[in-house]
């Protein structure tokens, strides 16, 4: 029968073990918060890349903008008594919104001018229920614009919006379809 008696071996042991547990312990949680930092930061790029993306766009579009003026201009310049003929169907600027999905919504510039400065309100619907709503946008004409409008807890979703631009003074309310 083998005596199970403590020695001295045994304690010293035992009293390492309580260092090392604490050194895996420290080393785990450690890692955890590299892991949380790392996610972080995995966020914060993401979110920089996509307004840099929705920037580059945007001064796209503002390039193709002025282009269309100087050209616009230069034509006017070149033929003074010959003003270009409006179409009687389609309006310079005009708008449309529908809902593509449940929280997404598409504005769509319906005429054939370049709008700029568009600016999209939605009354007194919660900001915080909102996501990319266009500010100082550049939209050409029969393109679109997306952005989200949530509904939640007595804020329904808006059956209109105002959209204002620039050369409008009073913005033009626009049914969601």
């Amino acid at each position: 029968m083998m005596n199970q008696a403590l020695e001295m071996g045994d304690l010293g042991t035992w009293a390492g073990l309580i260092p090392a547990a604490g050194a895996i312990l420290y080393t785990y949680i450690q890692q955890r918060q590299q892991k949380a930092a790392q996610a972080r930061t995995d966020t914060l790029q993401e979110n920089a890349s996509a307004i840099a993306s929705r920037q580059a766009e945007a001064a796209e579009r503002r390039a193709l903008a002025l282009e269309q003026m100087v050209e616009r201009l230069a034509l006017a310049q070149a033929q003074p008594e010959a003003q270009p003929e409006a179409s009687p169907t389609t309006a310079p600027v005009s708008w449309s919104c529908h809902r593509e999905q449940k929280n997404l919504f598409v504005l769509r510039n319906e005429g054939e001018e370049v709008a700029t400065g568009v600016h999209v309100t939605v009354g007194d619907h919660p900001l915080g229920l909102t996501r990319r709503l266009p500010e100082d946008a550049v939209v050409r004409g029969h393109q679109s614009v997306e952005f989200l409008i949530m509904g939640a807890w007595g804020h329904p979703v808006p059956r209109e919006v105002e959209v204002s631009w620039a050369g409008r003074e009073e913005p033009v309310i626009v049914p969601v379809t």
